[in-house]
């Protein structure tokens, strides 16, 4: 179960929270609430999520949005992951490594969440 949450914070939660607090409704709250954490390993989200209580109403819905998102994908593809990954020892991104060298034999509902993924961090960036 772990291993699907990092997957999903991977693929959805944290990669798409960095994107978006750089590019997207969250960009404000970045610069002024996590101004000297460096970024790599989710450290930025970590910090967006430490001060949600912080962050403008957009910024906040979006983070919302994504933790909605997140649950999907990790009911989605959850059997994906223990079928393709379950071997496998979390960190240092060897899950998703793993998840991307089986895209094809993902099951339908993952492909799309993945799918929904993909779309939502390319509007996130375009300031959706």
């Amino acid at each position: 179960m772990g291993r699907l949450i990092v997957v999903c914070a991977l693929v959805l939660g944290f990669g798409s929270l960095s994107m978006a607090h750089e590019e997207g409704p969250c960009a404000k709250d970045r610069e002024t609430l996590c101004a000297g954490v460096e970024h790599g390993g989710g450290a930025i989200a970590k910090c967006m999520k430490e001060n949600k209580d912080k962050v403008s109403g957009e910024c906040k819905a979006h983070m919302d949005k994504m933790k909605g998102h997140m649950k999907e994908m990790k009911e989605a593809c959850h059997d994906d992951v223990e079928k393709f990954c379950g071997e496998v020892q979390p960190g240092k991104g060897r899950i998703m490594k793993c998840m991307k060298e089986h895209k094809e034999e993902l099951s339908a509902s993952c492909k799309e969440e993945v799918a929904s993924a993909k779309e939502m961090r390319k509007k996130a960036r375009k300031g959706h």
